[in-house]
């Protein structure tokens, strides 16, 4: 891959929060232009607000729902009309869903493929385009496409049947279009964090729960995550790292390097673990978890209302 990037012009989706604002804040400090995108355009302009406080980098906030195609044309357009072609794309956006497979509706999966994988082609697909045309003109400046999967892309789970399967088709997918996107100078990289702490987990859908168990369960999650697990701007520093060095698949937290190897290495082991999200399981692992907390997670409060679907914007 001929040359390095040096991004001037950066698109993060999902920027309102979570990985999406730590890495849109990463490549600002680096003096790059950010354009934040987010279904929740309030939260993308909190952080566009954020970037100019600091006085690094520019950034400019869109409202854009990735799992809309014609949207998607839309923002590209709109992006390279006012600053030419993005050197580096990171699509962040997706949601998170669990429950036993046969609970979810065909709807379910809809919104989950629309937005986790087809929300990541449509970002690939357009400025993969402008990249490849840039190219001709330009055929020593490269561009990269980042693509958020996750360590569940190669951990089979009981409880995450179809989050497990678009992650593993945005890897997939990422693998692929590095293949292509090389005769046009543009590197791709698949980014699987791992558990980060940021507000996916709360902001999750359960399937086959009641709303009160599935912010128990999500919340419970969440408290974990931030006691015990790196934050979202370990994630963004990895996905700097990838850009620079033009990395085809990026683990970020050391459980993700170990199911990556495991997955790889031991693949009998993950099989065997895809079976332990069983009900007494679960409930078994909420009280350890409980513990861990020192005492329980508190119960959701009603007058607080449901949890902001931060899940596309971390």
């Amino acid at each position: 891959m001929a040359g390095r990037v040096r991004p001037e012009l950066v698109v993060v989706t999902g920027a309102g929060s979570g990985i999406g604002r730590a890495t849109a804040e990463e490549f600002a400090r680096g003096g790059a232009t950010v354009i934040c995108a987010d279904i929740d355009l309030a939260a993308a302009s909190e952080t566009a607000l954020r970037i100019g406080q600091h006085g690094a980098g520019r950034a400019e906030a869109h409202a854009l729902d990735v799992a809309d195609p014609e949207a998607w044309e839309r923002f590209g357009a709109s992006v390279r009309a006012s600053h030419g072609v993005a050197d580096v794309v990171v699509n962040n956006a997706g949601i998170g869903m669990g429950g036993p497979f046969l609970e979810h509706t065909a709807e379910d999966w809809r919104r989950v493929v629309d937005v986790n994988l087809l929300g990541v082609v449509h970002g690939c697909r357009v400025f993969g385009r402008q990249l490849a045309e840039r190219h001709r003109t330009e055929p020593a400046r490269r561009g990269h496409l980042i693509n958020v999967a996750s360590a569940a892309a190669f951990i089979p789970s009981r409880l995450l049947p179809a989050y497990v399967a678009t992650k593993a088709a945005v890897l997939m997918l990422s693998e692929a279009l590095r293949a292509e996107m090389a005769d046009h100078n543009v590197g791709v990289s698949a980014i699987c964090p791992g558990f980060i702490a940021t507000n996916i987990y709360a902001a999750s859908t359960f399937v086959g729960l009641t709303s009160a168990d599935g912010q128990r369960r999500g919340g419970l999650a969440r408290e974990l995550a931030g006691r015990f697990a790196p934050g979202p701007e370990l994630v963004a520093r990895r996905i700097a790292f990838a850009v620079r060095y033009d990395v085809p698949v990026l683990p970020v937290t050391a459980g993700a390097w170990l199911a990556y190897g495991t997955y790889h290495f031991a693949t009998p082991l993950m099989r065997l673990a895809a079976r332990l999200g069983s009900e007494p399981a679960l409930a078994g692992l909420e009280g350890l978890a409980r513990r861990l907390l020192g005492g329980g997670s508190p119960a959701p409060d009603p007058a607080a209302g449901p949890a902001r679907d931060e899940s596309r914007t971390s």
